[in-house]
């Protein structure tokens, strides 16, 4: 299952490994070698090859917390399984919920994580957390993941957005966006894959189009006595990137009639699906961060499976099942799954216990992470419940980790900062440790 080192210490995607590093240290240098490049210099040494190498992230967002029972850790035997039955997968001994056929024949490309644990279970909360690997504060606006791969992608000769995405959140009042980044680094949001949001389409000529943009340039030189220097700068910045994409000759990249019918087939013709090959094909276009919301098209409740869960899970399971595997397996044809990040995920997960109705309430103490591409290694478990997915009992995960491996995997240093609007430094990640285990 494991693809063979071509470096000592290297993965095949030229990450350095732990147990490589210390190989390293045995060969040149010993304890020696340890004092003069620790482990984060190493780290540090990779991130403008990794940049270089333009990877991106695309993050299949689940959005109201998929149950982990109806999905990739079900538990057969427990009382608080529920009618769900298991099937195999391509791992031996590694099972998944039914409703799962396609992705559990893809799990050689995907790293499972069955021990993520939070202390947080509302959703405003919780959705805040794992967007942005900070609990929610009402003195700071903590910037949403894709934000902060944006504003250090950023590239002002790139015409297209380096953030997008596609689909709409259930409750737009939860939602997390660039935060104290500011709109320069927010999402261009795409509500329904295939045609671009109506007032992106130029009404008039490009000439007329460029006249008025002189024309708006000039009012802010007048305006330049009355306001700062940030906020003009900042307004010709939104400007300038505004006219470069409306008149860019790559806003085809989201007419998906371009694609073969036999790929749009591939993923299938609903809006997650859709919107999964648009961010491939945004990928292929240098888009650095892409996410998809899955809500199963029932925008009122999506994942948020309280109610009727063993009627409406089988819905949500079956439109995702699709896509996402053939999303893997696209990219990995295409040689784009090696650069480009896959995670599916969502706030939490849902409890072992079991309503009458055959719904499950929120829970942050047992939940999954896929991850795939990327320089990661498929075809693994990390982590374990008990046998009735109530408490982590191996490798638990926190949220922090997620964001530590996240910034390793783009080639950012977690310890870099930025700074809010009351010129207080922060970290894009405070604490957390690398899952090691995703490059063994």
């Amino acid at each position: 299952m494991h693809a063979p080192m071509i470096d000592v210490g290297m993965s095949r995607d030229g990450v350095v490994s732990r147990r490589g590093f210390m190989k390293r240290l045995a060969v040149g240098g010993g304890a020696a070698g340890a004092l003069t490049l620790g482990w984060r210099d190493l780290v540090s040494l990779q991130a403008d090859e990794l940049r270089k190498r333009g990877k991106s992230m695309i993050l299949l967002w689940m959005d109201g917390g998929p149950s982990q029972f109806e999905s990739f850790n079900p538990k057969v035997g427990s009382k608080f399984q529920g009618p769900a039955t298991a099937i195999s997968t391509t791992l031996p001994g590694i099972e998944f919920a039914e409703f799962w056929p396609r992705t559990a024949q893809s799990l050689d490309k995907i790293a499972l994580i069955r021990s993520m644990h939070s202390n947080i279970a509302v959703h405003d909360r919780a959705i805040a957390l794992v967007r942005t690997g900070y609990p929610p504060s009402v003195s700071v606006r903590y910037p949403t993941f894709g934000s902060v791969v944006a504003r250090d992608r950023f590239d002002p000769d790139l015409d297209l957005p380096s953030f997008v995405r596609i689909g709409k959140p259930r409750i737009a009042t939860r939602d997390v966006d660039a935060g104290v980044l500011g709109a320069k680094y927010a999402s261009f949001n795409v509500p329904s894959p295939g045609a671009l949001p109506a007032n992106v389409e130029p009404v008039v000529d490009e000439a007329t189009l460029r006249r008025r943009l002189s024309l708006a340039a000039q009012f802010d030189t007048e305006y330049h006595s009355s306001a700062t220097d940030m906020l003009i700068q900042e307004k010709r910045d939104i400007y300038a990137r505004t006219e470069k994409f409306v008149l860019s000759p790559r806003l085809g990249v989201f007419d998906l009639e371009n694609e073969p019918a036999k790929i749009r087939d591939e993923y299938g013709h609903t809006e997650f699906g859709q919107g999964c090959l648009l961010a491939r094909r945004l990928v292929e276009q240098g888009v650095s961060f892409i996410e998809v919301i899955s809500t199963g098209g029932r925008n009122d409740a999506g994942w948020d499976t309280h109610n009727n869960g063993f009627r409406d899970n089988p819905l949500l399971c079956r439109e995702t099942d699709q896509a996402y595997p053939a999303l893997l397996h696209d990219l990995e044809r295409r040689g784009m799954l090696d650069n480009t990040l896959v995670v599916w995920m969502g706030e939490f997960g849902r409890t072992p216990k079991i309503k009458p109705d055959g719904g499950r309430d929120h829970y942050s103490k047992g939940w999954l992470t896929a991850f795939s591409g990327g320089g990661v290694q498929g075809g693994q478990v990390i982590g374990a419940t008990d046998k009735d997915g109530k408490d982590v009992t191996e490798r638990p995960v926190a949220v922090q980790d997620l964001f530590v491996t996240f910034c390793h995997i783009l080639g950012l240093d977690p310890h870099d900062e930025y700074m809010a609007t009351n010129e207080r430094p922060i970290k894009l990640v405070e604490g957390g440790e690398l899952i090691g285990e995703l490059f063994a």
